[in-house]
């Protein structure tokens, strides 16, 4: 587990290193990123997003962030956090704001990771094991840069009644660009 998670990040550091210097100009500096961690737990869901096209076949999406955490909907929160053009409130409903910077810290790493091809869309959640209000998901993600996906562990935490990105997770995530000098 550990070296897929050390490939993991050599993969996407390369590429986020690449972008990191957009970060900068960020008008958000609640403070630095916190310390990194290699681990992180996560629950993920399935796909996340319906297709396009045809108004009256599809039902209205649940609220990903209630209820049992699902594949489905690990992976629309998740995907919500990683997304660069996700707004400030958006990224607040979806990831633990009990560490102060983790809004910041994840916006960074959306901005960097996006403009260097790790858009959204390359992060599925395949696996999710709840335990009570944590959950741990394995999350692949497709590199563009690299042959096949890089199986990763993130955490969720239920807050409030809703489930949320941990703060961990976002520590992982984060740390994949602090390691290779971004």
């Amino acid at each position: 587990m550990r070296i897929r998670q050390s490939a993991a990040a050599v993969a996407i550091a390369g590429a986020v290193v690449l972008g990191v210097g957009a970060c900068s100009d960020d008008a958000d500096d609640t403070g630095t990123p916190a310390s990194t961690s290699q681990s992180a737990e996560a629950p993920a869901p399935g796909s996340a997003s319906a297709p396009a096209g045809e108004s009256g076949d599809a039902a209205p999406a649940p609220d990903p962030t209630s209820e049992d955490l699902t594949n489905e909907s690990a992976q629309k929160i998740l995907r919500v956090a990683v997304d660069a053009s996700s707004s400030k409130e958006d990224v607040e409903k979806v990831v633990d704001t009990s560490v102060p910077g983790t809004v910041t810290m994840i916006q960074a790493y959306a901005k960097a990771s996006n403009a260097a091809g790790y858009t959204a869309d390359i992060y599925t959640v395949k696996e999710v094991a709840v335990t009570g209000d944590t959950a741990q998901a394995t999350v692949a993600i497709k590199s563009p840069h690299a042959p096949v996906p890089v199986d990763v562990n993130l955490s969720f935490a239920k807050i409030d009644g809703q489930w949320k990105l941990s703060s961990d997770a976002v520590k992982m995530l984060a740390s994949f660009a602090q390691q290779y000098g971004g």
